[in-house]
């Protein structure tokens, strides 16, 4: 899942996928809500230089998508999606 995710076609662009996910927040005791975004897309880096900062992905185990007709990037845990491109994920 996380290598399709990544993927990207003969211009440069990632492909789109479709990624249903449960939300989870232990500091603020939240969650638990299912969300589907329909055509997502994976977010590779900092939008702009001034902000970069290092999210340690690999450390905390999470990912950057956004939806391709919107702009607010959503961070994902790989271990919360139950379904990819209309398959169920194995945890």
């Amino acid at each position: 899942m996380l290598y399709q995710m990544s993927r990207r076609d003969h211009e440069g662009e990632y492909i789109p996928f479709t990624i249903t996910f449960v939300t989870c927040n232990l500091k603020l005791n939240t969650g638990g809500e299912k969300i589907t975004l329909e055509q997502a897309v994976y977010v590779g880096g900092p939008s702009k230089a001034d902000k970069v900062r290092n999210p340690n992905h690999a450390a905390n185990y999470t990912r950057n998508i956004r939806s391709i007709d919107g702009d607010r990037i959503i961070k994902i845990h790989p271990l919360l999606v139950t379904q990819f491109n209309g398959r169920k994920v194995a945890q």
